[in-house]
């Protein structure tokens, strides 16, 4: 069974679905056996979800005044990690 640690590892690419369906099984269980892991990644949808609504706003590309700097700041950092 895959540790907290090692399911960390993998859990962008288990969202995304880009793994061997043997690996898939693996975290799908460590999933429904670790209620920690659980709850994280149900929180982690709800902030991809949140995420993609806050762009969700004019065609222009402008964002909303009400998105939160932390927010865009938290993406930005996102969207480097896994260019690098």
């Amino acid at each position: 069974m895959l540790t907290c640690k090692e399911f960390d590892d993998f859990m962008v690419d288990y969202l995304d679905g880009n793994m061997p369906v043997w690996q898939k099984y693996m975290c799908w269980l460590h999933v429904k056996m670790c209620r920690e892991c659980a709850h994280f990644i149900q929180q982690y949808r709800k902030v991809i979800k949140l995420g993609r609504s806050a762009f969700d706003g004019p065609p222009d590309g402008m964002l909303p005044n009400s998105v939160p700097e932390d927010l865009i700041k938290a993406a930005i950092a996102h969207r480097n990690a896994r260019t690098q």
